[in-house]
């Protein structure tokens, strides 16, 4: 890993991130600290220096112009506490006119002393290499100034070591942050890496694991170990609809091609009339029409799966499509001694795709044809319900088991489930009026009958359209 990478992972972000901001408050309070230390300090020898001040200057004598300290008794040299302190008494031009203690150059000092401005304020002068804290105050009724020095060498190598063991203590409180923000930054993403080696670890083969970790409620890493677990759910879910999808479809091609060999190996084990191979190719072109219908349907279910089911938008009168449709299906209706009735609107217009909604009808007319025995009804109707349009087809026959009504419109589900697989369609019919129903905003539903089975087409009502209220009825 190079060192880009390693910068770029998260725990190194959340680390180097941490350690910024607490070097930062670390910094600024070393400094703080540092810089009240150093103010108590000097205020400990500016506080020494105005209180010898205070002691000088009680005791100068000002005599027509001329300033002296107590006659003949000379200046003080250090404090009433023995701090050794530099004292003169210098006039306005420079002429040091007293002067008591030790100091290096007291010509120079008094110059450099007549420079400060303003007075009564402590400052620090180097003279000679040698850091004085240096106090001036004016002598009253005279010209000539006070000056008091004391040497602050000893308080500035304090001040020094002082600061070298604010820096080493930072980058200490640095160092060790570091170490424990990385230490805590792993382990508050142990769990991502739990999260991420169990993700990584599911195969299609064992969908059924999950991550499970067991976090308080609320953190926001059991969230996404929540989603984990939803996410794999959904793609258990979606696993074992296409296995189920694949087994079924495959068993639905593979019965009429079975058929159609078999009926070929038989055709050709001799010579046939031509009325036996007519039979033949009946029989052939009957597996052909199914495996068409098969693969059309799967197909549609296809592309509404991958969201490439668009429908065209064409206005269709709902009262002339429910009455063309209902009278393609009269003459099979007619053949089962079935009733077949159909109800539309006087005024209605639909936007959607005729020959998709017309699949769909047909599909729901099949299914109540076939399982409507003779001598039944089955009624197709439309109705508008506030923004809806509700096509309804309903019949007379048995209903829908109440076992199979939570798969009813499942892909390769029968509603009767003793029905063989040659007895009928695949088991795509209703699968597919949902997906085309969905495709146009609306859905299909089952609903509660006292008898027989009653389905219901939603599709959207365009704005505007009105439908007549005594052609109108509801579903039975």
């Amino acid at each position: 890993m190079t060192a880009r990478q390693w910068l770029r992972r998260t725990r190194v972000r959340l680390t180097l991130t941490y350690v910024a901001a607490f070097g930062a408050l670390a910094i600024v309070a070393g400094a703080a600290f540092w810089l009240v230390f150093a103010q108590a300090q000097y205020a400990t020898v500016d506080q020494a220096l105005t209180a010898q001040a205070r002691v000088i200057g009680a005791g100068i004598n000002v005599d027509n112009g001329q300033v002296t300290f107590g006659g003949d008794v000379p200046l003080p040299g250090e404090t009433t506490h023995g701090i050794a302190v530099t004292a003169l008494l210098v006039s306005r031009r420079g002429t040091i006119l007293d002067q008591s203690g030790e100091t290096q150059g007291p010509t120079g000092l008094a110059r450099a002393a007549l420079r400060i401005r303003p007075l009564d304020t402590p400052v620090n002068l180097s003279l000679g290499g040698r850091p004085d804290r240096v106090l001036v105050l004016p002598v009253a009724g005279s010209r000539a100034v006070l000056v008091l020095a004391r040497p602050i060498t000893e308080l500035e190598d304090t001040l020094t070591q002082t600061a070298l063991l604010l820096v080493a203590s930072v980058l200490a409180l640095i160092a060790g942050a570091a170490a424990l923000g990385y230490w805590v930054a792993g382990r508050a993403l142990r769990p991502v890496r739990v999260m991420a080696a169990t993700v990584r670890d599911i195969s299609e083969h064992d969908l059924g694991r999950r991550v499970g970790l067991d976090l308080p409620p609320g953190d926001e890493l059991g969230e996404l170990s929540a989603t984990f677990d939803a996410m794999l759910s959904r793609l258990e879910t979606a696993f074992d609809t296409l296995r189920r999808f694949t087994a079924d479809a495959a068993h639905e091609l593979r019965a009429p091609l079975t058929l159609m060999r078999s009926q070929l190996e038989v055709t050709l084990r001799r010579e046939r009339s031509a009325e036996e191979y007519r039979a033949s190719h009946d029989v052939l072109r009957a597996e052909l029409d199914r495996l068409s219908r098969t693969a059309e349907q799967l197909l549609l279910l296809a592309r509404a799966d991958s969201g490439s089911l668009r429908p065209r938008h064409v206005r269709i009168d709902v009262d002339d499509f429910v009455q063309e449709v209902s009278s393609r299906w009269q003459p099979l209706a007619g053949r089962h001694r079935l009733r077949l009735e159909s109800d539309g609107a006087t005024e209605g217009v639909l936007v959607g795709d005729p020959d998709l909604l017309r699949r769909c009808l047909d599909n729901l007319l099949d299914n109540a044809l076939r399982h409507t025995p003779a001598g039944g009804t089955v009624a197709v109707s439309v109705a508008g319900q506030g923004p809806w349009w509700v096509l309804s087809v309903a019949d007379s026959g048995p209903g829908v088991d109440p076992v199979v009504r939570a798969t009813l419109f499942e892909r390769f589900t029968r509603a009767d489930p003793a029905r063989t697989r040659s007895g009928g369609g695949a088991g795509l019919g209703l699968s597919l009026c949902r997906a085309i129903a969905r495709a146009h905003g609306g859905d299909v539903t089952l609903l509660e009958s006292a008898s027989g089975a009653h389905f219901a087409v939603q599709l959207p009502r365009p704005n505007g359209a009105a439908i007549s209220a005594e052609r109108a009825r509801p579903g039975p």
